[in-house]
């Protein structure tokens, strides 16, 4: 239908509720989650046979377009973002396996996350607007259903009605940027537009651009756009935060930075201006409410918002070498994230609670998930040997290269700042336990331990040897500054 990766993604996740029909209440979350697993094994082993035929041509599906079909390219930059959606949606569905056991219509919310990763994988490859659209709207949709999913709680049901407002605005507003982009150049297909505007398109190409950014940066939260994601990622349950600020968010940015450097390269002069402004907001806002948190789940959405500021530097740069940190940076920040969130769900599994005062000490009955979570905030700040130092290094290179110096100082600056609430977090987990309570507390079950450490181990891997993903990004970058390589 659409390629091996994203087919195997929907099959299972129409298989899976069918499945959980028939089996009882009981096992139906541990059965599922391993049917589910298949889904993102079979995805992820044709994404890696499929990887040196992508390095050398895209796929194209089907092999010809017209300038209104629906197409599918898959290409390095979309296999990036793909590769990172398939491993998270896997280790996040390893991991609910326990920690869902506890919620009813467990086979519906692994369909549903499923579907998410799959809508996820599809605008990644999206060959034209139509189909980024179709599959936007599959991860948008199915992704409201999941904050919301524990709907006998006010909190998750209320975030759930913010996001979809939000989300709503933020698709028609795209809708009609699309519409504009076809107005202008007569197609819909992303190479026929790209060269259809390489002279410009006079003040409805910025209309439309800005439509655009708008609707896409309601999802990657780009200030003042962001109100619906601290109540959303906070409520959320763990895994599907580490989802949504792991993999949701960056899609959004991915597909800014496809269509600034790939379709708009004609403005880039105006746009570098804007994202140096949004990357401050977002730097200032996110680190500086973070720090005013009591809630660790919430501190840590603050903190996405401020790392969208980070990933925007890049961006802003409009360089080869920005948009090669852009990249990175988005795939760093969506390991490391995820594990934070993991390593918080892990914590709240066990003692019920995601208060800082509540966890005082339970970093001591749980060293592994401790010591996983402060890997993570680590990476976060940027310390070496992690992967979020490289990444950061090259935003700030970037910014060396572009004449910014005064914006890297920003990030190193905000990197500061941010350590200031991890530390807290940090201090708490190792405080000495304050409630006896604790004295019963254990470490987290083993499906939950299995996915927190494979995390942790690629926020290492990738610090101490980066050369893989960084020239994965590098190439990345060529492709999308390059329109004659899908032509």
């Amino acid at each position: 239908m659409f390629t091996p990766i994203i087919d195997s993604l929907l099959i299972f996740s129409i298989i899976t509720p069918i499945i959980g029909f028939f089996t009882s209440k009981k096992s139906s979350c541990l059965i599922c989650g391993a049917v589910s697993t298949g889904g993102y094994i079979i995805s992820i082993a044709y994404l890696l046979h499929l990887l040196p035929q992508i390095l050398e041509n895209p796929i194209r599906i089907p092999g010809k377009t017209s300038p209104v079909h629906t197409s599918i390219i898959i290409d390095v930059p979309g296999s990036l973002m793909t590769l990172l959606a398939l491993v998270l949606g896997l280790f996040a569905t390893i991991y609910s396996m326990r920690f869902m056991e506890r919620d009813s219509g467990t086979p519906l919310y692994y369909s549903l996350l499923m579907a998410m990763i799959a809508g996820i994988v599809g605008a990644s490859y999206s060959g034209d607007l139509l189909t980024l659209f179709i599959f936007w709207e599959l991860m948008s949709i199915t992704s409201y259903i999941l904050v919301g999913f524990r709907k006998n709680l006010k909190e998750p049901v209320e975030a759930a009605i913010k996001y979809i407002l939000m989300g709503g605005v933020g698709s028609a507003t795209i809708l009609f940027g699309m519409s504009l982009l076809y107005g202008l150049t007569g197609t819909l297909n992303l190479p026929r537009i790209a060269l259809s505007l390489k002279a410009g398109g006079g003040p409805w190409l910025y209309a439309s651009l800005g439509m655009l950014i708008m609707g896409f940066g309601v999802k990657a939260a780009i200030v003042p756009l962001h109100v619906w994601l601290p109540d959303a990622h906070g409520t959320a349950p763990s895994p599907i935060s580490a989802i949504l600020s792991g993999v949701l968010i960056e899609l959004a940015v991915f597909v800014i930075c496809k269509l600034l450097f790939f379709i708009f390269p004609a403005v880039r002069v105006s746009w570098m201006e804007f994202f140096a402004a949004f990357a401050i907001l977002n730097m200032t806002l996110g680190n500086i409410t973070a720090l005013l948190q009591n809630d660790v789940k919430r501190m840590l959405a603050y903190s996405s918002i401020a790392h969208i500021g980070y990933i925007l530097i890049g961006i802003a740069a409009g360089t080869k070498l920005g948009l090669t940190a852009t990249l990175l940076h988005i795939f760093n920040h969506g390991l490391m994230k995820a594990l934070a969130f993991l390593c918080i769900g892990a914590i709240i599994y066990r003692i019920g609670s995601k208060k800082l005062e509540d966890i005082a000490g339970v970093g001591r009955k749980m060293p592994i998930t401790s010591t996983a979570f402060t890997i993570a905030v680590l990476g976060l700040i940027g310390m070496p040997p992690l992967n979020g130092f490289i990444s950061k290094l090259l935003l700030f290179m970037s910014c060396l290269d572009s004449g910014v110096l005064w914006l890297g100082i920003l990030l190193i600056a905000f990197s500061a700042v941010s350590t200031g609430y991890y530390i807290r977090i940090l201090k708490a987990l190792i405080a000495s336990p304050r409630n006896e309570k604790f004295n019963d507390v254990k470490e987290a079950p083993i499906l939950i331990l299995i996915p927190i450490c494979c995390l942790a181990f690629l926020v290492i891997l990738l610090g101490i040897w980066p050369d893989l993903i960084l020239r994965f990004a590098e190439e990345s970058s060529s492709w999308l500054m390059e329109v004659g390589r899908y032509v």
